[in-house]
């Protein structure tokens, strides 16, 4: 079975094909979606929660060298990784309210995907966290499906956040496909999220149309011109109808923080 998989900055939902319409499926308490939020006692416990109570394997020798450190720090800090020792979305945000200081806490992991000069255990580690984000919402959407999710189109920006241009992109898209093959889907495929985002809206058209665009997610804003149409829509590579890009690196997230940035210094002057 396959799902539509938003991995988001700010949130992550999925969505399954029920009688030709797509409907989200319940990530946490009711809700279709899942604050990108990861919460655990240690930076450390993350891998060791993906192999001691998951299985989840290794596929290259920094992640199994990743493991090894994991489970020796833990020891060492006499830290037992349990199956509830790493939280996600809001209750991951209200453990680490409770306990700021004795936690390792992670929002928006995507923001930093594509981030320049990561050294390849760094990459290791994101892998792992999103790994764990993608294992926990795969177990949620399946708890409401009679069979196991083993597909997935997952979104992905025209431009990750990062200024190395390609290799940014490249590097990004690489550790959400290993993340998600970990995880337990067999096969991924990527859309890109503006093509994804006008999908609806090109099923109305009758002839090939040039349409804007405009994609304000959690971390970026894109405007993208796309051609859409008949001719499109059973295209999966779509990367000859995409006409024009721009975009900038701020987004939902800059519009929550700064509300509260300008009462915080308000109140210092």
């Amino acid at each position: 079975m396959f799902i539509g998989f938003d991995y988001g900055t700010a949130n992550c939902s999925v969505a399954v094909m029920r009688e030709n319409t797509p409907q989200l499926l319940t990530l946490e308490n009711g809700s279709a979606l899942l604050p990108s939020m990861l919460c655990a006692p240690t930076r450390e416990a993350v891998s060791e929660w993906l192999y001691r109570h998951h299985d989840v394997p290794t596929h290259s020798d920094e992640n199994q060298a990743l493991l090894r450190r994991a489970i020796a720090a833990n020891r060492d800090e006499d830290i037992e990784v349990l199956r509830n020792s790493v939280q996600f979305g809001l209750a991951s945000l209200h453990q680490y309210v409770e306990d700021p200081e004795e936690v390792y806490f992670v929002k928006s992991p995507k923001s930093f995907l594509g981030a320049s000069g990561l050294k390849p255990q760094q990459v290791a580690l994101f892998e792992d966290l999103v790994c764990a984000m993608m294992l926990h919402i795969k177990l949620q959407a399946e708890s409401q499906l009679p069979e196991q999710i083993d597909q997935a189109v997952i979104g992905r920006p025209i431009n990750f956040q990062g200024l190395g241009g390609d290799d940014a992109n490249a590097q990004a898209q690489g550790i959400l496909e290993r993340a998600a093959l970990r995880a337990g889907f067999r096969d991924v495929v990527f859309q890109f999220e503006p093509v994804a985002a006008g999908l609806d809206f090109e099923a109305t058209l009758n002839e090939e149309k040039r349409v804007l665009v405009v994609d304000i997610g959690g971390g970026t804003t894109d405007c993208s011109l796309l051609l859409m149409g008949p001719q499109w829509r059973e295209r999966a590579d779509r990367q000859q109808s995409l006409l024009g890009h721009s975009g900038c690196r701020i987004g939902g997230n800059d519009l929550d923080i700064a509300p509260v940035l300008y009462t915080h210094l308000r109140a210092h002057v």
